[in-house]
């Protein structure tokens, strides 16, 4: 009996000092601390310039969790540049089959790095010299869906080194500058903000003084489960505004519940300094997946079932009391997957403020007039088809003071190509309702975009596009007068083979 105690014993020990296994860190601090890899772009999502056009910030998602973690760059914006003109005579690229330009990933640039968290979203810089007005370093926002927090990350403008805003000179970010889903506001409440995706800069009113701040207001993608009855799944969705001086979580407010929007979750969102307003569309929901064991699921929203197109729209100076409009586009539009907000002009004529949407089942970049007057509801003014499933879509800003028509890039997937360069650039005159230029082979799954902020004399907007399934980044110039003559210059990095 005593040897059979004695080996349940030592079994015991062996299974307690069984060593757990080692995290995985990304490019270049790993996977192992001994062996790390080359930096590398790995399912990039998010990217920013800043406004002086000295500094890029890529962040990498790590979509198919070949790490624990995920990574997030900085890079000197003058090296990307040099590739509008020619590459530089010291890098070697390649030409594909298809004529795109691969050249390596510009490790020479890189001149931040810090580990962050996974399924990051798009990315925006406030903050310091990143807000208006503002001096001192600008902080990287954008929010990992797997662990609910926030990363914020802060960019040295001189150096453009980046390290954790809640540990200064660190790298290892890990554990995010706010827990988005637990975290309590100033009166409070728990912030419940799931799966952050949506991600604006705005000036609101602050909760304690009444004064303007600026903040980062932060969306759910995941709707928050409140209850299960009799099988059917109860959600809400909310939104947090943290305040950028200090990380303080200023306030939260529901977005959606089971009376407004069904609970639905949000993809993209803007702010409408106008009306100091949050706007989200998309549609998320969540269900029991039979495959998990009944555990819980998030999906798109499918039309056919739904019908509906929501725009959701938050008064922010109203704080955590504020309660949301909601204009069904369903009928004008016919999708419920908007994949894409951008903002443009007022019209001179009517007052009302354009804004532009993508949506996929159909396919469509839509205008949508927004009322000066809150009491009037939004009206989609134009629906245009494309023939490729888009995804986020930005504004292309013109150079000084000169004017012309609002021009729209849209990264796009083609819908009937299997080729993993088959992504494309879309290029759409908002004003007239149509396509007036388009670059294709681009890459796989053409994701966020950002504009090299412009130069007085520029002829050409200089566009990053970053590369989802490529592993790269996709500059992209697109002549102001011609966009049909838009081009693309260059692919930087490319994934392992």
């Amino acid at each position: 009996m005593k040897r059979v105690v004695t080996a349940l014993c030592a079994s015991l020990l062996c299974a307690c000092s069984f060593p757990s296994p080692p995290t995985l860190l990304p490019p270049p601090f790993g996977p192992t601390p001994e062996k790390p890899e080359p930096a590398r772009f790995f399912f990039p999502t998010g990217m920013a310039i800043d406004p002086t056009g000295t500094w890029v910030v890529v962040t990498n998602s790590n979509a198919d969790r070949l790490y624990d973690l995920g990574a997030t760059y900085s890079f000197r914006a003058s090296d990307f540049l040099q590739y509008f003109d020619k590459p530089p005579a010291d890098v070697v690229c390649t030409t594909t089959p298809q004529g795109t330009l691969v050249c390596p990933f510009p490790t020479s640039s890189l001149a931040g790095k810090v580990i962050s968290g996974n399924y990051t979203g798009p990315l925006i810089l406030a903050g310091g010299a990143c807000s208006p007005g503002g001096a001192g370093p600008c902080t990287a926002y954008s929010g990992s869906r797997d662990s609910g927090r926030l990363n914020a990350l802060l960019l040295d403008p001189t150096t453009g080194a980046l390290s954790c805003s809640s540990n200064p000179g660190s790298v290892d970010c890990r554990g995010g500058a706010v827990d988005l889903k637990n975290s309590r506001d100033l009166s409070g409440a728990l912030t419940q903000v799931e799966g952050p995706f949506g991600i604006v800069r705005a000036a609101i009113r602050d909760p304690r003084n009444g004064a303007d701040v600026d903040t980062v207001v932060v969306s759910t993608l995941v709707p928050h489960l409140d209850d299960i009855q009799g099988g059917q799944v109860i959600t809400s969705s909310r939104l947090a505004a943290i305040g950028t001086g200090d990380l303080s979580v200023l306030f939260s407010a529901t977005v959606t519940d089971r009376l407004i929007g069904f609970g639905f979750g949000a993809g993209p969102m803007v702010f409408d300094e106008r009306a100091r307003e949050a706007i989200l569309g998309g549609c998320y929901t969540r269900f029991a997946a039979a495959s998990a064991g009944g555990e819980l699921s998030t999906a798109k929203c499918q039309s056919a079932a739904l019908g509906n197109n929501l725009l959701r729209f938050v008064p922010l100076d109203a704080g955590a009391s504020a309660r949301t409009r909601i204009v069904d586009l369903g009928p004008q539009v016919r999708s419920t997957d908007t994949t894409g907000l951008v903002l443009g002009d007022v019209d001179p004529l009517s007052g009302a403020r354009r804004l532009y949407m993508t949506t996929r089942f159909p396919d469509t970049v839509v205008r949508v007039a927004l009322p000066a007057n809150p009491a009037l509801v939004a009206v989609a003014e134009a629906v245009v088809p494309i023939s490729s499933q888009p995804s986020l879509i930005a504004r292309v800003q013109r150079p000084g003071t000169t004017t012309g028509p609002e021009l729209l890039a849209i990264a796009a997937v083609a819908t009937y190509e299997t080729s993993t360069v088959a992504g494309k650039l879309l290029l759409v005159d908002g004003a007239r309702g149509r396509i007036v230029g388009q670059v294709d082979n681009v890459g796989d799954t053409p994701f966020a975009i950002a504009q090299f902020p412009p130069a007085l004399n520029d002829a050409s907007a200089k566009l990053a596009v970053t590369m989802f399934g490529s592993c790269s980044v996709a500059l992209i110039t697109v002549p102001y007068d011609d966009p049909a003559s838009a081009e693309l210059r260059a692919n930087l990095g490319s994934c392992p083979p």
